[in-house]
């Protein structure tokens, strides 16, 4: 038979259902399996105001078990006349079985009694009671209430519970609510009871269906509904809706019958910036913006109300004055702003901590421009992008003490591109509004190079800063999103090819934060950047384990890296260069083991032909490769460099055959140590170790 258990409860916030949905399903699983009852599948699924798992096909009753159970030591099996000790005896009676049935093992510790104990199923119907309870008690929220004499902490008071096994109601009692099999109407249409009349879950669900108030309680049946009635008021009017995924999934966790509500607003509001608007129906008032086919904003919106009701226009007009309300504040914070400027805004950074010990916001914006100042005379940049550069870096910040960003934070940055704009510097604006960008790890880089170089800058100050203070990510907890800033940083130096190493620019973002900055783990930031850049080129279609053998890669421009890369996942797969790994990787062995080896070579030391052979390849690879192992910049100068290493397999493979290294002249065995140092330069030191890959 089929099982059904819904929790009514008060309404949850929308944040919390798709964690408590999850939880429920996984411990009604958990919880089973403990039990030893079998069944076919679990489901789980609800809305802000039911919470639902369904069984299907439990087993009638639990299985049977055996377990051996370890008892007293095998000498007090039995006594000296053969019977059994009152030890041995009073352990058979416990398990209910008897003494003759007793067996003895061996143990690491010696020989035992054990008894074999068979544990018989229960029927479900008599364990679900506890079940139910468990499943119900069990769930975790991120906020709890207490509401009555029990002391039950929960996400919102329970007030009421169905408990179904077939058509049978399973009695239990959580937080003074006993179970039945009445679930209730959505909120605003009373509270007469709708009878469930068995554990079936399509009946279930278009039981709730076919209610004169439709409830909705597949979350994907609401979605898919709630999609549908906000498009359709949208193309009424010739437009078309908003559909931010992030609303939609929120809206879905808000009703049990999504229905749209369209309205218009003053056109005054859209001399608001567009992300001004928006966000205030977004986010303040969870409402759709709607568009034209371009893409420009339109004075209406859509809300949405739970149910159907008589009078919608009434509800219209509710939701329009709640609007007007909140968009006649952001035009007030707005107004005020321009009034005040970027200029005032910058001095009030002044009072504002960036971090304990990193000084002010203030601060961190003087750096962030100096920095940005710095990458553009790195990169040869013209006077008028580093003047844009200059102006944006500067002002990065400022927004930050304005009056819309203090009630709308999320539109920091956004809102210091409209003040700039609105100030005249319309370039400088576009890398403004998108200095936080990438807003994840893997969302669009800013757009303009100007953009890309002021928020680069931010970022390395933020990264140096958490680090030499010691405020680095451990597991989970990243509070000032340093793994986000450290992508975007990486992707930024590698997709728009900015050629400037990561170890210069950590070491001039550190060297302007003031002298005696203590340095509590500054060390631990090119590990951190590592990382992120493994997960990028990762992305991008290389092999981790390949940037492993890159030399020196913190001191290369990461295009660079990128490209060198490339080229050792070229060449590994060539056969040539698959026999000169385990000639190096021997090199390397030796010299592991020796102390003080240079790499001075002494010809007139040379005792055998294969030691000169070796000596000569050395000095035709220096002629083949000049100067072109320090200034190769592209995959092909990487693949010409790293197959010339192929040269050095014959020769390696004679000096090993014929000479003996640990010579007994000191003299002679520090020249042929030296030797192998020369080669071991090539490859593992100079451009990658290949014994890496």
């Amino acid at each position: 038979m089929n099982a059904l258990l819904e929790i009514g409860v008060e309404h949850l916030p929308a944040r919390f259902m798709a964690p408590a949905l999850k939880q429920l399903k996984e411990l009604t699983a958990k919880i089973l399996d403990e039990k030893r009852i079998s069944y076919k599948s679990v489901d789980s699924f609800g809305t802000y105001r039911r919470l639902v798992v369904f069984i299907e096909d439990l087993s009638d009753k639990s299985a049977d078990v055996q377990k051996e159970v370890k008892g007293p030591p095998a000498k007090l099996l039995k006594d000296a006349n053969g019977n059994f000790t009152p030890q041995s005896a009073g352990f058979a009676q416990k398990n209910g079985i008897a003494p003759e049935k007793l067996t003895v093992v061996e143990t690491e510790k010696g020989p035992f009694i054990h008894a074999v104990v068979k544990i018989k199923g229960e029927k479900t119907a008599k364990l679900l009671p506890e079940i139910f309870t468990r499943i119900v008690t069990g769930l975790e929220f991120a906020k709890n209430m207490v509401w009555e004499e029990s002391g039950l902490r929960y996400g919102r008071p329970i007030r009421s519970l169905i408990g179904l096994y077939g058509e049978k109601v399973i009695k239990f009692t959580v937080a003074g609510i006993t179970s039945n099999r009445n679930t209730y109407p959505i909120s605003s249409f009373g509270r007469k009871p709708i009878k469930v009349q068995k554990a079936d879950k399509d009946y279930y669900v278009e039981l709730l269906r076919s209610q004169p108030q439709p409830i909705l309680v597949l979350p994907q049946e609401r979605k898919e509904a709630l999609i549908k009635t906000v498009t359709n008021e949208a193309k009424i009017r010739g437009y078309q809706a908003d559909l931010d995924p992030e609303l939609v999934e929120e809206t879905v966790w808000f009703t049990e019958h999504p229905v749209a509500v369209g309205g218009d607003f003053e056109i005054k509001f859209l001399t608001l910036p567009k992300d001004l608007v928006t966000t205030v129906l977004k986010k303040q008032i969870k409402m759709f913006p709607v568009t034209n086919q371009k893409g420009e904003l339109q004075p209406y919106f859509i809300a949405v109300r739970d149910g159907i009701s008589a009078n919608q226009n009434e509800v219209r007009d509710g939701f329009k004055r709640v609007m007007s309300a909140r968009l006649s504040d952001a035009v007030f914070f707005f107004e005020n702003d321009k009034k005040e400027g970027l200029e005032k805004f910058k001095e009030k950074l002044k009072n504002v901590q960036f971090l304990e010990g990193l000084g002010s916001m203030y601060e961190k914006s003087e750096r962030t421009q100096k920095l940005a100042d710095w990458l553009c005379d790195k990169l040869n940049k013209p006077a008028l992008l580093k003047e844009t550069v200059d102006y944006a870096a500067s002002n990065a910040y400022a927004d930050l003490a304005s009056h819309v960003v203090y009630e709308f934070p999320e539109l920091q940055g956004y809102m210091g591109g409209r003040y700039a704009a609105l100030e005249g510097h319309p370039d400088a604006a576009k890398a403004m509004e998108e200095f936080y960008f990438p807003l994840t790890s893997s969302s669009e880089l800013p757009s303009t190079e100007e953009g890309c170089l002021v928020s680069l800058a931010g970022k390395m100050d933020t990264l140096t800063g958490n680090f030499l203070i010691g405020q680095i990510p451990t597991g989970s907890e990243d509070p000032f999103a340093l793994r986000r800033q450290a992508f975007g940083a990486v992707r930024m130096l590698l997709e728009e090819e900015i050629n400037v190493p990561l170890k210069e620019l950590v070491d001039y973002a550190a060297s302007l934060y003031p002298a005696g900055t203590p340095d509590k783990g500054l060390k631990e930031l090119p590990g951190f950047l590592f990382q992120r850049l493994t997960l990028v080129l990762e992305q991008n279609g290389h092999k981790a384990a390949t940037l492993n053998a890159v030399v020196n890669w913190y001191e290369m421009p990461l295009t660079q890296v990128e490209e060198l890369v490339s080229a050792l996942e070229t060449v590994k797969t060539g056969e040539d260069f698959a026999q000169i790994l385990e000639p190096a990787k021997r090199v390397c062995n030796i010299l592991k083991k020796a102390d003080g080896v240079t790499e001075d070579v002494n010809e007139s030391l040379f005792e055998l032909p294969a030691e000169k052979a070796l000596y000569d390849k050395i000095h035709e690879v220096d002629s083949a490769l000049g100067c072109t192992v320090h200034t190769a910049q592209t995959k092909e100068g990487y693949i010409n460099i790293l197959r010339t290493y192929s040269v050095f397999k014959e020769p390696l493979e004679n000096f090993f055959k014929d000479v003996m290294v640990n010579a007994q002249d000191p003299a002679v065995r520090h020249n042929r140590l030296a030797l192998l140092a020369r080669v071991r330069r090539y490859l593992t030191q100079t451009i990658a170790d290949i014994t890496k890959l």
